[in-house]
């Protein structure tokens, strides 16, 4: 199947850990985002339940047929004690160590990477059941998430160690496009068709 990928427009907010913390998006945000990503043809659009994910998920689909589906699992992971802070404010050692080995670092009574990472895989396996069930050929399905479920989502389909996905820019409105399947053995696979940026 085709799968895009697009992170929420932006909310001004560089630098902050917003997980289950939920910004408003900046006023004149969504005209970029529409004007890059508008009209794709997509089968389906799922969003987080993040308002910053659901009002860009609303506005790509606006004047279409489509509508925008909810899913709890898409949302970012949750960081705790650390969530709605920016990098600054948390001490430099913890946070180093977070971005180097996530699976062995958890924010402050936030959301283990493996919780997180079991989730997004989870709603990753669910998409190729559906497409292969009812939505077989009937066009790419966009999901509209954040950064931290994109990282995740492109090494887990593409192969890539997490830490090499910090070479791929994922700002506001970034959209990845894959086509990802499933092997024999029941593991994801694909790779990265495209990257758009607003």
């Amino acid at each position: 199947m085709i799968l895009d990928l697009l992170r929420h427009a932006s909310t001004g907010r560089h630098g902050y850990l917003d997980g289950r913390t939920d910004p408003p998006l900046l006023d004149d945000a969504l005209d970029p985002v529409c004007r890059r990503h508008s009209g794709i043809g997509w089968a389906r659009v799922i969003s987080s339940p993040r308002r910053r994910a659901l009002d860009t998920a609303t506005a790509l689909v606006a004047g279409s047929d489509l509508f925008c589906e909810i899913h709890p699992d898409w949302a970012e992971l949750d960081f705790g004690d650390w969530d709605g802070r920016h990098f600054d404010a948390i001490p430099a050692e913890q946070l180093a160590g977070f971005y180097d080995e996530p699976h062995a670092v958890v924010p402050p009574n936030g959301e283990s990477w493996a919780a997180f990472a079991a989730r997004i895989e989870a709603q990753l396996q669910r998409l190729l059941d559906e497409d292969a069930d009812e939505h077989a050929h009937a066009g790419p399905v966009l999901v509209v998430s954040h950064a931290g479920v994109l990282r995740f989502a492109l090494s887990r389909i593409c192969g890539m160690p997490l830490a090499a996905t910090w070479a791929v820019r994922i700002d506001y409105g970034t959209r990845l496009r894959l086509r990802m399947e499933r092997g024999d053995d029941g593991q994801l696979w694909g790779e990265l068709l495209e990257l758009r940026q607003p």
